[in-house]
Formats: structure tokens, sequence, C-alpha cells
């Protein structure tokens, strides 16, 4: 059931105790959204109260409208996240966001989460709720909003995937629920991140129309705008006389001339802040409530894209609202009631100097290894601005430099610790000899801020036992079983960012699961399902009964039961043919084909979208960090998907299951354990044999390599040629699988053990780069993705340029990209790291950054023989052109230079 309702209810507070009083079970996220903060008031009524309920906490406000001073603030980074945002306008939405396993509520109003707004005012909210797993049509617009929300304001990178993260739970977890019951009146979400939300109203004539908000455009533009577009036959202007921000004069002239405008005065016994349109057609009324006054900025513009610098034209709001459709009249019908033309004076206070908005924003800090990672929103233009933290959480005269930010970037990368929760806070000289300073941000620790709570024994599970066949034909048990992956998912990767060795997706600081601990996540036949003959050695574990076979094929002869003789092969034929299905249909119904194709492919692209992040975004911790899925998550969704194709799901002229096997690839090639695993591990052993199959169908209708290479099979011969090298056929032995409709497509052990065979000639990089090395009389380890050089040297710069000759040399494709080499001196001498993809080289001689441009056929062995050419730059010109070499490597800036200063 859900429901949706209007309320005035003090604030979204209540709601957490509506969660722990009713049992609604481990409360996942808390997201707050508003235009003013104050912490130490949400530290004091909802932080605890969240995180005692297991959420992580998560509040974004304006950044220039905080209310609280550093000093006062207390949890901030390392209790939960928090963050500023900043558009060319005010950032205005008010949401707060409860997201359980089951379970969700949604707040959409007009309450800044302050004391005022959370308490003391009188604000209309509406409230979304749905329990047992059912579905809102909002919260789907709700999870698109949340989606684009980044694109179109600035926020930190970190900040963008937690929403991102949060619009995909959402989205699994609700959004594709099955249709159920609703109570209340009709909703639907509006903003105007594209368009402007008047554009959501409709066009008149309407039979009346009632306005109230706080903030009424002085000029009275808005209240014309909306005249015209609804064009109503009655207008009441709701204004509390002293509180309410008008301009009678302005109001006069919207309203002016028509015959029904008048004024409603509201009682002052409470500053009522909530903001309304609402209108009458015949006997239904429909309303507009949320965050937008009364301006043309909230109503009649678009937010436009995210800036890092000054925008220019009028401001432009990021507001959100709700249209709610059948309601009661919102506005009350008490109070004086007067005639337009007799409305006098102005509440409009003059505008401050302090209402501009800052020229300085710093969006957030967070630690990033052993660095300090620190992103601005709005900066001076040609100022350089240095990076300060103090040691005293933000007390005058405890504020010390930690590193400048270039005046062409905006964000800045420290080699500095510090507490976590340490507010930290950017400053600038501008041209005029003004010092500008931001606003305090707290620095973000991951671990301290992820979500708690966990089974009893620290493994989560899936919520219950599924049968394959019901994933395969049972709509309502395959979409509990995406949104079991999805809390598994979350869950483990929380665990993994903070490093406690919590099986199912490897992080710092954590091994993969082993199979018996799959077992318990996944429940024995899905574990057989996921590591075939692997899983057939498990030990006895608790509760646990044993695995039984299942596949979807075996109803389906197999070879050697043709070629048995006699009568005993006589019988079994008769046998499996009383068993079979309708001729034509196979194992797998025709009513099921389309749900089971839909239903995998929806995985698989979910899986390979992870896995494009996980490879692109930089390594971080929390809802910045990519988020890979665990190998035994992969290697399941993978094996019910061969399944599928040897049961016939796709029909034998239709191939778009090589864009899914082709998605699983990609997901399997993400969640391939760390180098660091035993290469005789159960995961290593059954990720290659899968692996390896899946390369093996991509190639039935595609050539891997050559002038006719097919691109599918091309790009999975890349990915996996290592692991096909690898792989051991008999460790796939239960996805060698019968063809249950003609011409489904199934891989034999014969298939993987040629394409293992031609993988295995191909000459393998790291034993190439060995050996190209060893010829050139050196020897080297690969670290961090740097070639560390074996030994001393007493010219450590002839050795990195003969090294990163060697390597750069190798023929083919064997090492693509930049090649990274450091040598160590001998004595007193002075260590060298070269980093090179030509024409250019850069170069660290002890703490000394140059960067050099070597045109073919000049080689770094030539150029550095005998000293070394005129540099191309130096400096912190040399640290960017770096950055570009490890971007072009696909290397992470963080470990590498945490590594170079080891």
């Amino acid at each position: 059931m859900t429901t949706a309702v209007h309320t005035g209810f003090a604030s979204p507070v209540s709601l957490l105790g509506d969660w722990e009083k009713h049992g609604k079970g481990p409360l996942r996220e808390f997201l707050v959204l508003g235009y003013t903060t104050d912490l130490p008031f949400l530290e004091t009524v909802a932080v605890p109260r969240a995180r005692a309920l297991g959420a992580r906490v998560a509040i974004l406000g304006d950044a220039g409208h905080a209310l609280h001073e550093a000093v006062d603030v207390r949890l901030a980074g390392r209790g939960y996240l928090h963050g500023v945002a900043t558009c060319h306008g005010a950032f205005h939405p008010k949401l707060a966001l409860l997201l359980g396993d089951d379970a969700c509520r949604v707040a959409i109003g007009s309450g800044n989460p302050t004391r005022s707004g959370w308490g003391t005012n009188d604000e209309l909210w509406t409230v979304v709720t749905t329990d047992d797993g059912a579905s809102h049509p909002l919260i789907a617009d709700l999870a698109d909003w949340l989606e684009a929300l980044p694109d179109a304001v600035a926020m930190t990178p970190w900040w963008a995937d937690h929403l991102r993260h949060l619009a995909e739970l959402l989205t699994v977890l609700h959004c594709e629920a099955p249709p159920t019951d609703t109570a209340g009146p009709e909703v639907e979400l509006a903003h105007n991140l594209h368009t402007p939300l008047i554009s959501r109203l409709p066009e008149g004539p309407v039979d009346e129309l009632r306005l109230y908000a706080p903030f009424v455009d002085p000029s009275g533009e808005l209240l014309r705008l909306l005249r015209e577009r609804l064009d109503p036959r009655e207008i009441t202007l709701g204004i509390q006389p002293r509180w309410t921000s008008y301009d009678s004069a302005g109001v006069r002239k919207a309203l002016d001339g028509h015959p029904a405008a008048r004024v409603r005065e509201l009682a002052e016994t409470r500053t009522r802040h909530g903001k309304l349109v609402e209108w009458r057609v015949g006997d239904t009324w429909h309303a507009l409530t949320g965050s937008p006054n009364l301006t043309r900025a909230a109503f009649d513009r678009a937010v436009g894209d995210a800036t890092g610098g000054p925008a220019e034209g009028p401001a432009r709001n990021c507001e959100l609202a709700v249209i709610a459709h059948g309601t009661t009249p919102l506005l009350p019908d008490e109070g004086p009631v007067r005639p337009v033309p007799e409305l006098t004076g102005s509440t409009v206070a003059p505008r401050d100097a302090t209402e501009a908005p800052p020229a300085l924003v710093l969006l957030g800090v967070r630690e990033h290894g052993l660095l300090l990672e620190a992103v601005l929103g709005r900066r001076p233009a040609g100022a350089e601005v240095t990076v300060e933290i103090s040691t005293d959480g933000g007390a005058p005269g405890s504020w010390h430099p930690v590193g400048p930010i270039p005046a062409d970037r905006n964000t800045g990368t420290f080699p500095w610790t510090a507490a976590p929760g340490a507010a930290v806070r950017a400053s600038c000289r501008l041209a005029d000899g003004t010092h500008v300073e931001s606003a305090a941000a707290f620095l973000y620790d991951a671990e301290g801020c992820a979500p708690r709570g966990g089974a009893a024994d620290g493994v989560p599970r899936l919520s219950g036992g599924y049968a394959v066949e019901d994933l395969f034909q049972d709509p309502a048990a395959a979409r509990r079983f995406e949104q079991d992956i999805a809390r598994l998912r979350e869950r483990v990767v929380t665990d993994a960012a903070a490093g406690t060795g919590t099986p199912g997706a490897p992080g710092p600081g954590t091994a993969p699961p082993t199979v018996a601990e799959c077992v318990r996540t996944l429940g024995p036949e899905l574990t057989e399902v996921a590591y075939g003959p692997l899983a057939a050695d498990l030990p006895e574990l608790p509760g646990i009964p044993a695995p039984r076979r299942w596949q979807l094929s075996e109803y389906a002869t197999t070879d050697a039961d043709e070629e048995a003789g006699g009568d005993d092969g006589a019988e079994a034929e008769h046998a499996t043919e009383e068993a079979a299905p309708e001729a034509g249909e196979g194992p797998l119904p025709a009513s099921a084909r389309e749900q089971a194709r839909a239903w995998m492919a929806r995985l698989a692209r979910r899986l390979a979208a992870e896995a494009t992040v996980a490879s692109e975004a930089p390594g971080g911790p929390g809802p910045a960090a990519a988020r890979p899925w665990s190998p035994p998550t992969t290697l399941l969704v993978t094996a019910l998907h061969l399944q599928l194709l040897a049961a016939g799901a796709w029909d034998e002229d239709d191939y778009d299951w090589r864009a899914v096997t082709a998605d699983l690839l990609r997901a399997l090639d993400a969640a391939d354990p760390s180098a660091d695993e035993d290469p005789s591990g159960p995961h290593r052993q059954r990720l290659d044999a899968v692996i390896a199959v899946c390369v093996s169908l991509l190639g039935l209708h595609g050539e891997f390599e050559g002038p006719e290479a097919e691109p599918l099979a091309a790009a999975a011969w890349r990915t996996g040629r290592a692991a096909a090298a690898r792989a051991e056929p008999d460790h796939a032995a239960d996805l060698y699988l019968p063809a249950g409709r003609r011409g489904a497509p199934v891989a034999t052990g014969t298939d993987v053990e040629a394409l293992g065979k031609r993988a295995r000639a191909v000459p393998d990089p790291m034993t190439e780069a060995h050996r190209a090395l060893a010829a050139a009389h050196l020897a080297a380890r690969l670290e961090s993705g740097i070639w560390e050089l074996t030994g001393e040297f007493s010219n450590p710069q002839a050795a990195c340029a003969k090294a990163v000759t060697v390597l750069a040399g190798l023929p083919g494709d064997l090492w693509p990209g930049p090649v990274l080499v450091r040598a160590h001196a001998r004595g007193t001498g002075v260590d060298c790291f070269m980093a090179w993809s030509r024409p250019l080289l850069v170069r660290r001689r002890g703490k000394a950054w140059s960067s050099f441009r070597i045109l073919a056929p000049a080689t770094p062995l030539a150029t550095f023989q005998n000293g070394a050419p005129r540099p191309a730059a130096q400096g912190a010109q040399a640290q960017r052109d770096l950055g570009d070499l490890l971007a072009a490597a696909g290397l992470d800036p963080a470990p590498v230079y945490i590594h170079l200063h080891t």
C-alpha cells in the first residue's frame, strides 16, 4: 500500500519516530536537502536517531546559507556526509528521504533543516509512504531527479555519486515494483532542472486561484505571469501583513483590473513559511506545494547548467515541488479579506551586501588515501586559492595553510592527513587587496559515515531462498531477487569501503569471500550455480542444507543418452519424452522467455554500467568510490544467463544475447579479485573459466582478430584473453550445456580448451617486459603502476631513461600507453622517476619536477645518456603533465603520489 498526504507536521523528525515505532526494519539511507542548514540542531534532533536506526545520513544545503559556525559542529564528516551545492541562484529544494529494505518515506515541502523550519514555523509538506516493497509513481520521478541533479548544480564528485547511488537504490527497490493500490490524492513531482515550474501549471481558464508564499516578487511580475497562464475567475493572495515579504505596488500592478482579486490577511501566531499555488476547476482542487516562493527566480526560470565560475543573467533557483490533484483547500478561509487596490505598504527588506552569492565556495573535502582532496564550486577569476585546515575545530587563530589550488583548477590534492571531521576552508586575496574566505567544510571519512547494522555473524544474506526455475518463470521472484542483490551489494560494498572484511566485494582491507561464506550469503543452490564444480567440496555449515543440482536443461537428452543402446537406452529416451515440454517450446516455456530475456538484459546492463564506473572513476572511500559488484554475484548472474542461452530464451535469429553476454564479460573483468589473491583460489579459478566460456560464445559469430574481426568478438578477446589462457576447462563443466532449442548458443569443453591454447600462444606482457629488461641488464618489479628498478644506481636518470625506452619499445600492443619507472640512487645521490609516452616525458629528480618533449626518432635513452635537454615545463605544470599521462594509463594519481613518497 502507498499513500500520499499533505501534512502540517513539525518536521521529518517525526518520520524517524514513526519508522522506529512501527518496526519498519533497518533504515539504510536518510537524505536531507535544504536551503539554510543548522548542523548543530540536526546533530541534536535527527542525526543520532537516524544513525541508531542504522542509516547513513547525508545533508546537503546551499553554499551561502549555513546558520552554524564551524566550532559548534561536532559530527559532520565523521558521523554523516555533509556538503553544499551552488548554482546561479539559490539551491532551494527541501527534501527528506528515508529508505529501507521494504519501506520508503519521501517528504517534500517548504521547511529548511533548521530549528525554525523543522520546529516553530507553519510549513507545508507532502509525504509519500510505501511499505512492503511497494512503489509509487512519484518515487520514479524522484529517482530521475536525483540522477540528473549533479549535472545541473555544482557539488563534489562524491556527493554526485551518492545521489546517483540513491537513485539506483530507489529504482531497484521500489520503482520496478509492480503497481499497488494507492491512497490519498494523486501526486506528481515537479522541478525546474530543465524547464520552468510555471510550465507545469495548466493553461486556463480556472475557476479560482489561491496563492501564498513568504516571499513575493516585489515587482509583481510572477503574479502577473500566473494570472495570464491560469486566467482565474477569482484570485486570493494570502499574506501575513508584517511577516510576508511583499510590495503593495507590485501586487496592485500585477492584479490591476481583475474584478475578483483580493488579499486575505493570515493570522500571525506562527510564521507561515509554506509555499502554495492552488487552483480549482469545477469542484476539484489542485495544488502545487514545495520549495518555490512566488518569484520569477523560482517559477519562471530553469536551473541551467552547473558552473564553477560566475554565471550571467538573472538568478535561477533550484526548486522541488509536488503537484497534487483532488486535494482539499490548503489556504485558510480565516482572516479579513480586502480588495487588492486597498493593499498598502511594503515589507521588502533593503538588499544587504551580505546577501550576494559568496565569491569563494568550498564544496567539500575528503580523505583520498593519504591525500586530502578539496573541491571548489565558485572562485574569483585569476586568483590563486589557498586551502587551510583548523587544528581546533574552526576556532579563530587555529587555521594553517595546506596548499594552493592554481587559478586554472577547481580541485586540489595535498599530502596531508587530519582527523575526520576537521574543519577546512579556502581563502584568497582579490585584485583590490580584499581577503576572502569560504565557509568551512568538514573532512569526510567514509568509514565513520557508513550505514550501520548487519547480520548476527557479520555476513549479509539474501532475504530468502530461491529456486532457479522460479527466477526464470516467476516475475515476482525475479524482482525480489533483484532487490535482494541490490541490498546485498550495498551492504558488502559499504563494509569493504570501511575495511571491515565483510565478504562480498573486495576493497581496502578486505579479502574476497570464501566459498563457504558465499553459501551463507547466497544459499546453497545459488552458490552451486555461481561456482559449479568448485562448490562440490564445501564444508558442512550449521543450518545449511546440502546443495542439490538443478539446471534448466535437465530435461534435454544428452549426446550420451542418444548413443546408449539396448532396452535401457530406449527406456531413458521414453522417460525423457514424457518429461519434456511441448514440441517446439524447449525447456523454458514460451510464456516465460520474453520475461527472462528482459530480466537478464536489465541485470547485465546494471553490472556493466558499474564495471564502467569502476574502470573510469578514481578509487576512493564512500559514496564517491566506484562500486564494483562482488565476484559471487557476478558469477551467479552470468551462470544464470548461460543457462538461459542453452534453454533457448533467444530465438535462433535473435542475436541480442551477444550484447548481454558482452555486458556480463565486462562485469566479470571488473569483479576479478585482486592480484594478491592466490591464483589457485576458487574465485580466480571460476572467474577465469566463466570468462573463457563467454569469450568462446562471442566468438561463435565473428573473428577475434585480423581484418575480418567482429567488434564484440574482438573486444571480448582483448578483455578475456589473459583469463582464457589461465582457465581450466573443468572449472566450468556445469556450463557446457546441451541446446534446449535449435540454434541455442552453447559452449563445450573442447571450445574452451582450444580457446585457452590460442590465448597461451599470445606473448604475456609481463613476461616479455621482464625479458626485455633483462636483456638490457635491468631487473624490476611493478608496484602501483610504477616499474621499480632493482638495486641502486650511480646514475639513476640514465637507468630510468634506458628502462622507459625498453618498455615502451615492446612489440605490438604488449605495453600500450605510458610507462612509469623509478630508480634509486647509490649513497647520497638523488633518486629519479620518469613517465614516458611519446612525445611527453615527465621527470622527478629529488623533489624537482620537469617535463620534456622528445620527438621521433629520438628516444629517452639517447636524450638522457649524457645529461638532460632543456625542459619544456617545470614545477606545477610538469605535475599537471604527469596527471595527463596517468589518466592515459588509467592510473589513479593518489596511489602513485603516495608510492613516490615512500
